[in-house]
């Protein structure tokens, strides 16, 4: 089920900038990056009870990343998505003090498009070694497919 878009804006007003929408993928709250584990804390204490964090997961737009919150509350049965902007090489701050279940995404997509993670316990890297490039940012995709096509 899809939450009352209109509650969820309620909720975050209080944050500047806040944009909330139903799309395809469902409810969709936009909010700034700095706002990010106070907005995430806000649902998960509100009668809308958005309790569990089901996952973390990054993309490039090609103008700068874009990180996609899915909660879940199980006492309503529905599900929402917050998202944020960050620049390349930005912050990406920690909401594991929230929601544990953030504690390896967090890593694996501050890893893979190169930000940094602030607030983690542990924010070393998992899957690359250290000084090789952001795996999932396209500038770096493109650029190895054009090595491989030239070889």
């Amino acid at each position: 089920m899809l939450p009352d878009a209109t509650r969820v804006k309620s909720l975050l007003s209080h944050f500047d900038g806040v944009e909330v929408e139903t799309t395809t993928l469902g409810v969709v709250a936009r909010v700034a990056a700095a706002d990010v584990p106070s907005a995430l804390g806000t649902l998960k204490a509100s009668d809308l009870d958005f309790v569990m964090l089901v996952d973390l997961l990054g993309a490039d737009t090609g103008e700068e990343i874009e990180i996609t919150y899915h909660l879940r509350s199980f006492s309503r049965d529905e599900e929402l998505f917050v998202k944020t902007r960050l620049p390349y090489d930005g912050v990406l701050i920690s909401v594991w003090n929230s929601f544990a279940s953030a504690l390896l995404p967090e890593r694996e997509t501050a890893e893979l498009f190169g930000l940094t993670l602030a607030g983690h316990p542990n924010p070393k890297r998992l899957l690359t070694i250290e000084g090789e490039a952001p795996l999932l940012r396209k500038s770096v995709a493109i650029r190895t497919l054009e090595e491989v096509r030239d070889r």
